[in-house]
């Protein structure tokens, strides 16, 4: 058999897999809460009981801390993984001996589409919010599991095959080892017809290319996602998706306006990490469900204790339910949430994230009037995202400063001053009310701003110099 007829395949049969693992996901939707929680700890024990057997980290691990004993896993007695401990101590980690961090890495960086190690493995690799490398490996089951919550999460949205298939437009990551990269190519089977770009292309050529393959459907950043609705609004860019969807980036409720004005119709926000941790927006638009029937989820503050619902975390812990190579025990995931204490409308027994504020290295710390440091979140610069004259930003902290660094929207004048006057008064009074104190901002404009190997942008670049704080 060629390795293009295994390859399709594989594609085919992993596809299958995920809508059935996708029905079962909603099915469980319908059931009461008490009943999601029995399918967790029958999950949580099994992944854990596999750890302890065929990891040689969590066996010595769990027995230098006694986090395990004879009855039911509890979780909040295993010891929590961060992703320094998790690449120093790779090797160990995995539950395959053959699967080696620096053999992976080194052909990670030669892939050039999704290929499989040892013809079994899926290899990703995440830059990280503060530049440090991660290495994520998936077995077929586990990609599987992947695949299902990229089918689930456009589903909610309301994504189904049809006749005529549904045309769907996936923007996301531009090299292989992105797990939007191989999600989309895993599933590119037929049920639609596809169309992934890569975010890196040039503006015009995004746009040439949508306009010619119309699509119905219309997955995004949230920053390549105000470059297609301004170009919606000039006239350049000529969509009627049916649904829009924006995944990977932080989105405030003036991209949301944005997006509404431009397309006609109310994006749906999906969440989405290489860990394992997915959730999405349902119909009513209030908050994100995360999807904890495949990953548990634990809101902590700095000190790793649990926070109440309705109080914003310092932190993530996400326990993947289904990975069974390379186990993630409450791995320390750097988002900055707050969950709903209240059921949604929809009757979903999910946990609801009703804010997403950023990851915790993008809060930025600044000297406040009363002495002590203010936090600044990414989502209070949302005052430029409503300007309609920046396309985009990214602010940059240098110490007690800051630099706005803008790219100008096609309604404004490049090198107009006025406009970087303007600008920085209005972003040093948004730090005054939140208590900072003689806030110094200056603005700079570029034609472009830089973004990861994955496409993304990065609002917020926080000086690590910086006393890092947490805010309620």
């Amino acid at each position: 058999m060629s390795s293009t007829v295994r390859y399709h395949r594989r594609r085919l049969a992993d596809t299958a897999v995920a809508l059935r693992l996708a029905r079962s996901q909603v099915s469980r939707e319908q059931r009461p809460r008490a009943q999601l929680v029995q399918h967790q700890q029958r999950r949580l024990d099994a992944v854990v009981r596999h750890a302890a057997a065929h990891s040689p980290f969590y066996r010595r691990w769990f027995a230098e801390t006694g986090a395990l004993g004879d009855g039911p896993v509890q979780l909040q007695r295993l010891p929590v993984l961060d992703k320094s401990l998790l690449m120093e101590h790779f090797d160990e980690l995995v539950c395959d001996p053959r699967l080696r961090r620096d053999q992976l890495l080194a052909w990670a960086g030669q892939l050039t589409r999704d290929q499989l190690y040892l013809d079994r493995y899926r290899v990703l690799l995440t830059s990280g919010s503060s530049g440090r490398q991660g290495l994520f490996v998936y077995d077929t089951a586990g990609w599987r599991s992947i695949a299902s919550q990229f089918l689930r999460s456009s589903n909610w949205a309301g994504l189904r095959p049809s006749l005529p298939r549904q045309r769907v437009a996936w923007l996301a990551g531009a090299g292989p080892t992105h797990i939007s990269c191989q999600g989309a190519a895993t599933l590119s089977i037929g049920l639609y017809r596809l169309l992934a770009l890569p975010v890196t292309l040039p503006l015009p050529a995004l746009v040439e290319a949508l306009n010619q393959f119309q699509p119905t459907y219309l997955n995004v950043y949230p920053s390549v996602a105000m470059w297609l609705a301004a170009e919606q609004r000039a006239g350049r860019l000529r969509l009627s998706p049916q649904i829009v969807v924006t995944a990977g980036e932080l989105r405030s409720p003036e991209m949301t306006q944005r997006l509404v004005d431009a397309f006609g119709v109310r994006p749906f926000d999906v969440y989405g990490s290489t860990e394992g941790l997915f959730g999405s927006e349902c119909q009513h638009h209030q908050g994100i469900h995360l999807f904890d029937d495949t990953s548990l989820v634990e809101n902590v503050d700095p000190d790793g204790r649990p926070v109440p619902a309705g109080q914003p975390g310092a932190r993530l812990l996400v326990t993947n339910l289904y990975n069974l190579v390379q186990p993630l025990l409450r791995l320390e995931v750097t988002d900055v949430v707050t969950l709903d204490p209240d059921p949604c409308r929809c009757g979903r027994p999910l946990v609801r994230a009703s804010t997403i504020h950023g990851r915790s290295d993008d809060v930025l710390s600044l000297p406040g009037r009363h002495g002590g440091p203010v936090a600044v979140h990414p989502l209070h610069f949302a005052l430029l995202t409503r300007d309609p004259q920046v396309g985009e930003f990214q602010v940059v902290q240098d110490g007690p400063a800051l630099r706005m660094l803008i790219v100008p929207s096609h309604a404004a004048t490049a090198g107009d001053t006025e406009l970087d006057t303007r600008l920085a008064q209005a972003v040093a009074g948004q730090l005054l009310g939140l208590g900072v104190h003689d806030p110094q901002v200056t603005v700079e404009q570029h034609r472009q701003l830089p973004r990861s190997p994955g496409g993304k942008l990065k609002l917020v670049v926080a000086d690590p110099a910086t006393q890092p704080v947490h805010a309620h």
